[in-house]
């Protein structure tokens, strides 16, 4: 009790308050208020559509990454009759749900309402769960404490724990994080590094087991639904690098590889993708490779005015398009390893692409083994991105024959959903 009053009284208002009074200053704050203004509302209008003769599975994802992990389970799930259920912890995967929004058995999806003392009591009277999964590490206390009172099936699903994530620890937080995963009726890890980990928080009878990616069945699905699409003339006939959500600090060392790069082949062409692609941002890549003939995207496909020229930069002024502009490359680079970590490496190797990174990987096992395959580079700074770059656009078949190396390695990995599904059944073996 005290560590439930700790968290409602204390921890969650104070928390409240401080991104309140940030969120003038922070725009995904911001919108995170505001989007969650009516979220009452339309939770209980969206109750009209639970069917309580047909059992309920509520998924729970931090954000966009962890929904399209989610998707592949959601489709079995619907494939045997049961109703959904989806909730997120952050705006920015608000548009992937509309991929399963026209579902019929999908009740409601939208933000989590602010987890403060009475607000999951709410949620589970509504929605009458019969089995709550988690993707990766996001739990929530009011939840699991709710879930676990009422007795109903919880599961963390693709569980993720950093060797020196503070939840190993003594305190507060390990105390907190002891308690929420002890809740768990079961527990399928990444990895079997996280397994390890993750069995440290839980009683041995309760241990976790290794359940891979279920989200690599959606990474392998996306990069097929994109396989049609018709590619701009310069881009079809020559070797192309496709540069996925990039950050500044991925930049400073992108920038005059792919000017050198672009410089000593004639032939090859560029996709660049910035992570934020918002107008300043934009201008300034634009600026950056002006001597090289930039085109937007949007331009591009609206269709170029006749006679202009055929650029060989094309930088993306939208998000959600990488897993279909992968297509379009000979090999990738994937932003993120230059600061907090690297960005989905899948979607590029499931299109059989090699992929470039910079040193920071470790937050991704399928990194991990993209480059123990030899089928991934890291680089530890500009220089060696620009060797890299130059030594595989130079040997177009080792590029190619890399690239089917890895599609090979997520392929071999997609039947994780499966396994994933079975598993989560089968702690409701009534239904």
């Amino acid at each position: 009790m005290m560590r439930r009053f700790f968290y409602f009284a204390l921890l969650t208002p104070v928390a409240l308050a401080l991104a309140w009074l940030l969120s003038p200053f922070a725009p995904k704050l911001r919108a995170s208020f505001r989007q969650r203004r009516g979220v009452w509302r339309r939770f209980h209008a969206a109750l009209a559509r639970r069917d309580p003769a047909r059992p309920l599975v509520w998924f729970h994802v931090a954000s966009a990454g962890e929904f399209l992990q989610a998707e592949p389970l959601l489709r079995r799930f619907r494939d045997a009759g049961w109703q959904l259920a989806v909730t997120l912890a952050s705006v920015s995967g608000q548009r992937w749900v509309q991929r399963i929004a026209s579902w019929p058995e999908l009740v409601w999806a939208d933000l989590l309402p602010w987890d403060v003392w009475g607000a999951a009591r709410r949620l589970y009277g509504g929605l009458s769960p019969r089995l709550v999964v988690y993707l990766q590490a996001d739990l929530w206390p009011g939840l699991v404490w709710q879930g676990s009172d009422r007795e109903i099936a919880q599961a963390l699903v693709a569980g993720r724990l950093a060797a020196h994530s503070a939840k190993l620890r003594h305190g507060v937080q390990g105390s907190f994080a002891r308690d929420l995963y002890g809740r768990m009726d079961l527990i399928l890890a990444a990895t079997e590094a996280d397994r390890l980990r993750l069995a440290k928080l839980v009683s041995p009878h309760a241990g976790p087991r290794e359940g891979g990616d279920p989200g690599i069945e959606t990474v392998l699905l996306r990069v097929r639904e994109a396989q049609d699409a018709p590619l701009p003339a310069g881009f079809a006939r020559n070797p192309a690098l496709v540069c996925g959500s990039t950050w500044p600090a991925d930049e400073v060392h992108l920038l005059p590889a792919l000017r050198a790069a672009l410089t000593a082949v004639a032939a090859a062409r560029v996709v660049l993708a910035p992570h934020e692609p918002t107008e300043p941002r934009l201008r300034e890549l634009e600026a950056a490779l002006r001597h090289f003939g930039v085109a937007r995207l949007s331009a591009v496909e609206a269709g170029l005015p006749s006679g202009a020229p055929e650029p060989r930069v094309i930088l993306v002024d939208g998000v959600g398009r990488l897993a279909g502009l992968y297509r379009m490359g000979k090999l990738a680079y994937v932003g993120g390893a230059f600061s907090t970590g690297v960005h989905n490496v899948a979607e590029p190797a499931a299109a059989g692409l090699p992929v470039l990174c910079g040193p920071r990987h470790g937050n991704s096992p399928v990194a991990a083994d993209l480059l123990a395959d030899g089928c991934a580079v890291a680089v530890a700074n500009g220089d060696a991105l620009g060797a890299a770059l130059l030594g595989l656009l130079d040997d177009p078949e080792r590029c190619a024959r890399l690239g089917a190396q890895a599609r090979a390695l997520i392929v071999a990995r997609a039947g994780a959903a499966q396994r994933n599904f079975d598993a989560l059944a089968a702690l409701v073996p009534q239904l």
